[in-house]
């Protein structure tokens, strides 16, 4: 889904509208543009008072434009820089949705480049990124592998940790990592591995309450870590082993 990459004011405006205007919804790329007229006197005092108002920073100024730091988000954003303003010392770029196609965050990249105050402005890098969990995204990273990812965190909120487990997992089995896959070979997290196999997942599997019943006296002598371990071993599970417990996938 495509999102307005700004608000752009043809000149100062009072200090409310520009302050109601940086609040609200956008990716990160709020401008306050002054004016085209290179003679005309900037309203310093209304711009200032708008940044103040709506709680950000000014980022950098470039000549007439006013650019601020982006406003928090939730989504996951990468940070993509035009390398000649950067090699002439200028700080352009713009924080652009992940959860969208390759296609579309190429687009935008490419309206961030038009924007460059540099001219023929073509190439351009990921120089930060945001609420990707754990995962890390390279300078160049493709913008396939971007979307792929971002689009896969945006269709599973607060899974980031997981997620970040599953495309290990997936680069391991040589899977290609989706939303349908994901749901399909994840099956949770626990603390450790007798945890696991004290779960309702694995009593359900193996029939424990059948177990149990057959064999009443047997059953209060299962060794938990044992079969914890067991389980990892066995081959029909993924299991990766965090500071914190282990996630859990299909083999």
């Amino acid at each position: 889904m495509r999102r307005n990459k700004g608000l752009m004011f043809p000149e100062a405006r009072t200090a409310s509208e520009v302050a109601y205007a940086l609040k609200s919804e956008t990716d990160g790329n709020a401008v306050i543009l002054t004016t085209t007229d290179k003679q005309a006197i900037t309203d310093e005092r209304a711009i200032n008072l708008a940044v103040a108002l709506a709680g950000e920073e000014e980022n950098c100024r470039i000549g007439e434009r006013c650019r601020v730091s982006e406003p928090p988000l939730t989504s996951p954003m990468i940070y993509v820089a035009c390398l000649a303003a950067y090699n002439q010392g200028i700080i352009h770029g713009w924080w652009i949705d992940a959860v969208q196609d390759s296609d579309d965050i190429l687009s935008d990249i490419q309206e961030m480049l038009e924007t460059s105050p540099v001219n023929d402005a073509e190439e351009w890098s990921i120089h930060d990124f945001d609420n990707f969990g754990s995962i890390r995204i390279s300078e160049y990273e493709s913008l396939e592998t971007v979307a792929r990812w971002g689009q896969l965190l945006g269709e599973n909120p607060n899974e980031e940790q997981a997620i970040s487990y599953y495309i290990q997992y997936c680069r391991e089995k040589e899977v290609e990592p989706n939303h349908e896959h994901f749901q399909e070979s994840y099956i949770g997290f626990w603390d450790d591995l007798k945890d696991f196999a004290q779960s309702d997942y694995i009593a359900e599997l193996y029939d424990l309450s059948g177990f149990q019943t057959r064999e009443e006296f047997w059953s209060q002598y299962i060794d938990w870590e044992y079969l914890g371990r067991e389980l990892d071993l066995g081959g029909g599970f993924y299991i990766d082993e965090t500071p914190n417990g282990i996630y859990v996938f299909h083999n």
